[in-house]
């Protein structure tokens, strides 16, 4: 009777395939747990108090011992090696909880600027005349000392054009093999320098504001530079474009260059028309026939120089590139602290002018990012 009992006992797990979903599986084995808990029917015979117990080497087994509750704990089923390894190949096994790890909070997406994150700056006097304020953004504010007037400020600057790298002070000079080392800029905060003071003077010339010379080898006269927003800038004629002839006058190479410029200079309002090869004559271009109007244009200056002395006066970073005028106009850094970081964007008028600068060109509109680095009193 016991053999036949074992045998149907629901506590014998029955052969399961590999298929068997995880809760099926629990399903099946809880009954056969309940039933391991429950306690077996003992088969041997009652002996009366004081009697002897039967003795151990009788026919019957000895009775195992139902396991404790200890042992079995929230239904928690033991599964044989085979059915675990099955689980674990299925996926049913739940997964491990994700590590956290410390120290890798930051973000990787930067966050989006849109145009109405810009504050604006206060107006300002610029070259004699009012300014409009500038738009600028603090990327990060800084925490160390804050800037103040008749102070020192070191600072690095970078100009971006059209998200391009133009002009930085963290690449002011460079070395043989491609390599370049940082200048930061330092210079006295609080007031803007004599040379941004004053007006701008500038020789005035009426023609088409272009620049021109002859090439002795090639026989050619060729544009040099012209005016920005001038006659010719505005008719597309740009540097190293050849001209051809000038109301009708040809074989300009042999033409004196004092002849050519009284051809080029007349009257305000007066017309001309030149024949222009663009490119040059090494480049196969048609020769185009532009009619330009003579007007009032300024110079362009071979060099420029900027007088930063007598307030923002500059004492390192003079042999780096050259800073736009906005670095040293006190309301367009005003608020810094060392550590921030500031975006401006700078007009034309208090950046690089009509003159350009690397690969921003004239009368361009450029990015200026502005990093404080330090922040000096001035020794009493």
């Amino acid at each position: 009777q016991r053999r036949a009992t074992l045998q149907n006992s629901p506590s014998q797990p029955s052969k399961m395939s590999a298929a068997t979903s995880f809760a099926g599986l629990a399903a099946t084995t809880r009954p056969a747990a309940a039933a391991r808990r429950a306690p077996a029917v003992s088969t041997r015979a009652t002996t009366a108090p004081g009697a002897e117990p039967a003795s151990s080497g009788a026919s019957h087994p000895q009775r195992r011992t139902p396991p404790s509750r200890a042992d079995d704990v929230a239904n928690n089923v033991e599964f044989p090696r085979r059915v675990a390894l099955v689980l674990a190949a299925a996926g049913l096994v739940a997964p491990a909880a994700p590590a956290h790890a410390i120290g890798f909070a930051k973000e990787l997406k930067k966050k989006a600027v849109s145009d109405e994150d810009y504050l604006s700056s206060a107006p300002f006097a610029f070259r004699a005349k009012p300014h409009d304020p500038v738009r600028y953004y603090d990327v990060q504010r800084g925490t160390g000392d804050k800037l103040e007037a008749g102070k020192t400020a070191v600072i690095h600057y970078t100009c971006r054009y059209r998200n391009l790298t133009a002009v930085s002070s963290r690449e002011a000079r460079t070395l043989g093999g491609n390599r370049t080392i940082a200048e930061p800029l330092e210079f006295k905060f609080g007031k803007l320098p004599s040379d941004y003071s004053r007006a701008l003077v500038r020789k005035m010339v009426v023609g088409i504001g272009a620049e021109v010379r002859v090439d002795p080898e090639l026989r050619e006269l060729y544009v040099v530079n012209t005016v920005f927003d001038g006659p010719a800038d505005r008719a597309g004629i740009k540097a190293n474009d050849a001209i051809v002839s000038i109301d009708g006058v040809g074989d300009l190479a042999n033409v004196a260059i004092a002849d050519i410029g009284a051809l080029l200079i007349g009257d305000a309002g007066t017309e001309l028309v030149v024949e222009v090869k663009k490119g040059g004559e090494r480049a196969a271009g048609v020769v185009e026939k532009i009619t330009l109007v003579r007007e009032s244009t300024a110079v362009v200056p071979k060099k420029r120089v900027v007088e930063v002395e007598g307030g923002g006066g500059l004492f390192t970073g003079a042999t780096g590139p050259k800073p736009p005028a906005v670095v040293y106009v006190p309301e367009a850094l005003e608020g810094m602290r060392v550590g921030g970081r500031r975006n401006i964007i700078v007009p034309a008028d208090v950046g690089y002018a009509d003159v350009g600068e690397s690969e921003i060109p004239p009368g361009a509109t450029f990015r200026l990012e502005v990093e404080l680095l330090e922040v000096r009193t001035p020794a009493v």
